[in-house]
């Protein structure tokens, strides 16, 4: 990202030059670019293996029907694939490649195992290429993209300025701030300012001019929030938190998902932690799980379970902390094997079958802890809104975090889960933790 210092902006061409700027284009060609590519790109993935599997056209031998089925089969894997992104690349922080090799992945799997539950045939090889060339068109589309239209953003002064920027230098973008009011139509994707601010007619007669030009205008709290993945805490209601409260559908067809998981996933489960046992038995003496009181959904206590990962004695000591320090002496080396893949946390899975936690959600803390927090750290109580999860957006990011600065932070991470509770978020964060997991990255 480019971050340009306050400078003019005229209708002279040589300060538009020194910007770097061209006179506006609507934004709306873009859009219609984008589409007419992604279409180009759909066209020849499904297109261009149909007629590499013909007999006399390709190297291998199909008749029409069935290429013609495969490659309506690819498109429907291609349009679930397309509305999957469309709904996950909309969140902060996301390493794109990432997502959209796995997407098309799961999404071409997911309808070859039904065409194969269903037992009608397609062609293996033309579906398999129709996968491969779409999702090399979209990367290679998106990488493009963010190389030669990079978003544009321009800063009004006044007020809060943008947040974060170091972590905003690693982005495709460019921001700008503006010290007059452009008297030229200058290209640029989006505009933040700080729409709580005594701005003066002039700028607020130029966010107006944006707005019906179709360019975004971003109050800079919501921008913030777009680039860092986290919702400031300075006043509740600045950030409609307290019209935040999950819908009745989602929690309970989550609950739902949770139950179904953790029925399919227990058998494994068990046989891992057993595993588990024997090794920390074997190390050190003392009991098999650790348990201990936290507070979870609307403030009420309840009993997690986890591995124990600590030598009992000073485990149980009195006086002792009740967060893991960095380097803590009291970890054994199973233990820290285990909390480096989180494998400790898998007897919570009782907790799950219970209802007391879910799969995804704000970490409960200890009550010694939260109660800690509530005295220092403002709106913390709000967090039990909803369920507490055995990973969440705090942790796919943050990792373990005891301080209350950190705290702090990592409580801005739950009111952005809060605020976007969704079930993509759920997704995101669930491949976040398969990441996170195979790294160990975030563990004590």
């Amino acid at each position: 990202m480019n971050i340009h210092q306050p400078l003019p902006i005229t209708e002279n061409a040589a300060s538009r030059a020194r910007l770097g700027v061209q006179r506006w284009r609507p934004a709306v060609s873009h859009t219609v670019q984008a589409w007419l590519l992604t279409i180009v790109g759909i066209c020849v993935a499904t297109i261009a293996p149909a007629l590499l599997s013909l007999e006399g056209v390709g190297m291998h031998e199909s008749d029409m029907s069935g290429a013609l089925f495969t490659g309506a089969s690819a498109l429907v894997s291609i349009f679930l694939s397309l509305v999957i992104l469309r709904n996950l690349l909309r969140f902060p922080m996301l390493r794109t490649s990432t997502y959209v090799a796995v997407t098309f992945v799961c999404c071409f799997a997911a309808v070859a195992t039904a065409l194969k539950l269903a037992q009608m045939g397609f062609s293996t090889h033309q579906f398999f290429l129709s996968m491969v060339l779409m999702a090399g068109f979209f990367e290679g589309f998106l990488a493009a993209q963010r190389r030669w239209r990079p978003g544009r953003f321009v800063v009004v002064p006044g007020g809060q300025p943008p947040a974060g920027l170091p972590r905003m230098l690693s982005r495709p973008m460019r921001l700008t701030f503006l010290s007059t009011v452009p008297t030229s139509e200058i290209a640029y994707s989006g505009v933040v300012a700080d729409l709580s601010a005594e701005l003066g007619l002039e700028w607020e007669r130029f966010l107006a001019l944006s707005a019906l030009r179709g360019i975004p205008v971003h109050h800079v709290k919501q921008f913030n929030e777009m680039m860092t993945g986290q919702v400031a805490m300075d006043h509740l209601w600045e950030n409609t938190l307290g019209s935040s409260v999950p819908s009745l559908i989602y929690p309970q067809f989550k609950r739902a998902l949770d139950l179904s998981i953790a029925v399919l996933l227990l058998p494994l489960i068990a046989l891992i932690v057993g595993v588990c046992a024997i090794l920390i038995k074997r190390e050190t003496p003392g009991p098999v799980f650790y348990r201990q009181a936290r507070v979870g959904y609307g403030g009420r206590a309840f009993t997690i379970y986890k591995l124990r990962t600590m030598t009992h004695v000073t485990a149980a000591a009195h006086g002792e902390p009740d967060y893991t320090l960095k380097e803590d002496p009291r970890i054994t080396q199973v233990g820290r094997w285990l909390r480096r893949y989180r494998i400790d946390e898998l007897p919570q899975i009782v907790n799950v079958l219970r209802g007391e936690m879910s799969w995804i959600g704000p970490r409960p803390e200890a009550i010694s802890l939260a109660q800690w927090y509530e005295r220092d750290v403002a709106f913390y109580i709000y967090r039990h809104i909803v369920k507490p999860g055995i990973s969440g957006w705090a942790q796919v990011h943050q990792g373990n975090v005891a301080k209350v600065d950190a705290a702090r932070r990592k409580l801005e991470y739950d009111f952005f889960y809060i605020k976007h509770f969704s079930f993509w978020l759920d997704v995101v964060i669930f491949v976040k933790t398969v990441r996170t997991i195979l790294t160990g990255a975030g563990s004590r």
